[in-house]
């Protein structure tokens, strides 16, 4: 069975309020330029943004080797490590039943209607290597998984069923526990975990905020000077500052 990450539902959404009220105006189809302040509060004495690994990466993805390094330097600029609010954005597509499906080709459908028929995979397992035959070549493919049901994830148990954390244009599920726990987040899918690292995340004593906004592939972070400055003096990163009053378009856009 997958471990669960050990966060809690966050119950007191108020904990988040800093961060509406700190926010650029984000106007849909306005002719104001839309500012990277939409995406994370300003009032922070610097920020960097922190390119993802794989161009490819979206939807807030960020590898979790990457995540894990720059979770080591946060760490070391806040009070309360053990006691931060992962925001996860409600959206995305692994939390809803029926929203992934994954295939296999069958090599013998007909031998293998018949031993999914008497619930008995392994030995179809093993006779799909073993049989000579040809009687049974055509190919087809079949449904391997579906994600019908929430068994397969790391987030706390009856938490889609809690309120929302609003911000605008977006919902997240809110939750609490230690920053450390941000790279378990994520589910298991064809037997291979696919983590999902936080939309927002941030520290009890809002020391600083880091942002994986859904249609870029970059993580943003505001902090102080000496955060910052750690995150561009480490080698294992690929980091370049930014403003809040920048135009948002200067962000790489995910490649859907």
């Amino acid at each position: 069975m997958i471990e669960k990450a050990q966060l809690n539902i966050a119950t007191d959404l108020c904990v988040g309020d800093w961060i509406r009220e700190s926010l650029a105006p984000w106007i849909m189809f306005s002719e104001t330029p839309v500012t990277i302040g939409i995406v994370i509060p300003k009032g922070f004495e610097s920020y960097v943004l922190v390119r993802q690994a794989d161009p490819r990466d979206n939807h807030g993805s960020f590898e979790n080797e990457n995540l894990r390094r720059l979770i080591e330097i946060l760490s070391k600029f806040t009070t309360s490590p053990e006691d931060c609010f992962h925001a996860l954005w409600e959206g995305h597509g692994w939390m809803h039943s029926g929203a992934i499906d994954t295939f296999k080709v069958v090599r013998y459908p007909k031998l293998h209607e018949f031993l999914q028929a008497l619930k008995i995979n392994r030995i179809f397992r093993a006779l799909s290597f073993n049989i000579g035959t040809r009687r049974f070549r055509k190919r087809i493919r079949i449904q391997d998984q579906s994600l019908d049901h929430l068994d397969s994830h790391t987030l706390p148990d009856g938490i889609m069923k809690s309120e929302r954390f609003k911000l605008p244009n977006r919902d997240y599920l809110l939750m609490r526990g230690p920053l450390s726990e941000a790279t378990k987040i994520g589910w298991t899918f064809s037997d291979s975990f696919q983590p999902q690292p936080p939309n927002l995340l941030w520290p009890r004593d809002q020391a600083w905020i880091l942002a994986n906004e859904i249609d870029f592939n970059v993580t943003l972070i505001g902090g102080s000077e000496s955060l910052i400055s750690a995150i561009l003096d480490s080698s294992s990163l690929t980091a370049q500052r930014f403003k809040v009053t920048d135009a948002i378009d200067q962000l790489p856009v995910a490649d859907y």
